[in-house]
């Protein structure tokens, strides 16, 4: 397994920062520090939404925390109660995408390699003034769950709300994984669209086995925490009131072991695997690129951001799972413009 390459540019300066990884200043992760625990706190309201600026506050936290010998362990979870990270914000993916031309295997793998090359020729700067920036974003991402998996800190997700979509896919490169008893869930809705994911698909498969990760997808449901401990998704179901305590309890135990030594084991556990990680990811963002470009996944994007325009604002995929879990949100006769099929 290929180990993560260094980012480039200004966005992934790793220069040590001023107050240590606690000190940053992000938009969307509320930071705090105790001994050698960081907590970051998921804040993006009002559902917290993954959006490409919580991505970015993510690649700075790992970056920091890697040069940061103060921080033993890192527990993520959400600020909100009952929120961790719901899913990507499709509001945002749909008007990103609409109106893009669909594109090939070959099209799409080849605007990727072109990526990765202008990163690794530190040609950033140009890649994210141009056309490509969306897909130099989702490079970066996946460099820094790879860096995850290699961590000298251990990274515990203490998971009290919906997980789902980016948010799952990213909880799989943390080492732990603690379930709230209420109010969580897990869920990979990405096919319910007509996406695939765009990161975490080797990682999924690794903790509960192919098939069962391909179920999850095809189902496109939430499942309750029950159902993910059994699945191998989380290590344990404690209960919510004491969530947070349990995990930073954890997390003490866990950040007393010295870096080096945590560092090196992950390594060996992780390089276990025969399939490079790197090729893995590679596949990923091929099929993702390709995926958000159809016709058909616009389509149902824009109509989840119909259907969404009848809540609060929060989730269709929490307020009406049915129409996308049974397969008949998007009833391909009706125009994308036309009336929502209930």
């Amino acid at each position: 397994m290929d180990r993560a390459a260094p980012l480039d540019g200004e966005q992934t300066d790793r220069r040590p920062v001023d107050g240590g990884a606690a000190g940053l200043r992000l938009s969307t992760l509320r930071l705090e520090q105790s001994g050698r625990v960081l907590t970051a706190r998921v804040d993006a309201p009002p559902f917290n939404y993954m959006t490409s600026a919580m991505q970015q506050d993510f690649i700075r936290l790992v970056e920091a925390v890697e040069h940061d010998a103060s921080v033993g362990a890192v527990v993520v979870t959400g600020a909100r109660p009952g929120r961790f990270i719901t899913h990507f914000d499709i509001a945002q993916l749909s008007s990103e995408a609409d109106g893009a031309a669909e594109i090939s295997r070959a099209v799409a793998r080849n605007l990727y390699r072109i990526v990765r090359a202008m990163m690794r020729s530190r040609g950033e700067r140009l890649v994210a003034r141009s056309f490509l920036k969306g897909l130099l974003a989702a490079a970066r991402f996946q460099d820094m769950a790879l860096r995850l998996m290699y961590s000298p800190a251990v990274w515990i997700a203490a998971v009290n709300g919906p997980c789902g979509g980016g948010g799952l896919e990213l909880s799989v490169f943390f080492d732990i994984r603690v379930s709230a008893d209420r109010d969580a869930s897990f869920g990979l809705p990405e096919l319910a669209l007509g996406l695939t994911t765009s990161l975490g698909a080797q990682r999924l498969t690794q903790l509960v086995g192919h098939s069962r990760a391909l179920e999850m997808m095809l189902e496109a449901r939430f499942y309750a925490p029950q159902e993910a401990l059994e699945l191998g998704l989380v290590n344990r179901v404690v209960p919510a009131e004491d969530l947070l305590d349990i995990v930073q309890q954890m997390a003490e135990r866990c950040a007393r072991r010295p870096r080096k030594a945590v560092a090196l084991q992950k390594q060996i556990f992780n390089d276990a695997h025969a399939t490079s990680a790197r090729a893995s990811l590679s596949q990923e963002a091929v099929a993702a690129l390709m995926s958000i470009s159809s016709p058909t996944t616009q389509a149902a994007t824009r109509r989840w951001v119909q259907m969404q325009e009848g809540t609060d604002g929060d989730s269709v995929f929490l307020t009406r799972p049915e129409p996308w879990t049974e397969g008949t949100a998007l009833d391909m006769n009706v125009p994308a413009g036309g009336p929502v099929p209930p």
